[in-house]
């Protein structure tokens, strides 16, 4: 059993008590688990749908709240009005973004809120997430939720270096001049309508046949010092403008190849090869 598999039935053995359904009806992902949100990851789904009807993602109670409605004196928090469902002693699910005055105090099984516009949102969604309180951490929400359709694989496009405040794209074959090992950074687009921006699931790179990151976004882990995945901080896993880092590289004198890959969750899987000859111009490389 791969990685991949051992991970996904781990994660499934621990939701194997709760049986758990999209929060929307013929709904679509806009954004996925762990992808960039410019200084941190986004630890959930977005999700829209065309009636905005939200439904508990399980059996549950609603234990928290927040609702300008009730709070009409309050500011406004980032995730807007929403509202927190405990499932069993551990597992719980959030709900940001939606229409004030239409949270149910009851989660039963029906619909219990409107998906909305509230808080630092820029478009009408519902954003999901799902929390392990114990062990203080967010779970990707497409391990647990009925299996989404997309048939798409990443686009790999093209990889860059960032010099103070400028981004310098290395083209394929190219020459470039080094005055240290900078990291890779690699833009990556994903779909699985057409028209969406998603991030990926599990990211892979070799430089020069040696394996120098292998990341999958299956858990957010919260800490004091902020918010992890595969215990890296978000720095050292995405750049500000999204693209994907691969650091801790060795650019060698010449010929380097450099080798991406790229899956979304259901496996759909990119591969791309990019070579640039080297001269590095610096005391640690002599």
């Amino acid at each position: 059993m791969n990685s991949y598999l051992f991970k996904i039935s781990l994660l499934v053995l621990v939701f194997t008590a709760l049986s758990f359904r999209w929060p929307v009806e013929n709904g679509r992902v806009t954004s996925t688990f762990g992808e960039s949100r410019g200084d941190h990851f986004h630890d959930g789904l977005d999700v829209i749908c065309a009636d905005d009807k939200i439904f508990p993602v399980a059996d549950g109670s609603l234990m928290y709240f927040w609702d300008k409605s009730f709070f009409p004196l309050d500011n406004e928090p980032g995730g807007g009005n929403f509202a927190v469902i405990q499932h069993d002693d551990d597992i719980a699910s959030v709900y940001m973004h939606l229409v004030a005055g239409t949270i149910s105090l009851s989660a039963e099984a029906g619909r219990f809120a409107l998906a909305g516009n509230s808080g630092h949102s820029f478009a009408k969604h519902l954003h999901v997430s799902i929390l392990k309180r114990k062990s203080r951490e967010s779970v990707n929400p497409l391990a647990i939720f009925p299996k989404y359709d997309d048939t798409k694989p990443p686009s790999i496009n093209s990889i860059y270096i960032k010099i103070e405040d400028k981004y310098i794209q290395i083209r394929d074959n190219a020459s470039i001049r080094l005055t240290r090992h900078y990291p890779l950074l690699v833009e990556i687009r994903d779909t699985a309508l057409g028209n969406e921006n998603l991030g990926v699931y599990s990211l892979e790179a070799a430089l020069n046949g040696k394996r120098v990151l292998d990341i999958k976004f299956d858990t957010i882990k919260f800490s004091e010092q902020g918010l992890t995945v595969d215990n890296k901080f978000f720095p050292s896993v995405m750049d500000e403008k999204g693209y994907y880092v691969v650091d801790g590289l060795k650019h060698k004198q010449g010929e380097n190849v450099l080798e991406i890959t790229a899956s979304d969750f259901n496996g759909n899987t990119s591969r791309k090869v990019f070579t640039y000859s080297a001269n590095l111009d610096m005391e640690q490389a002599l």
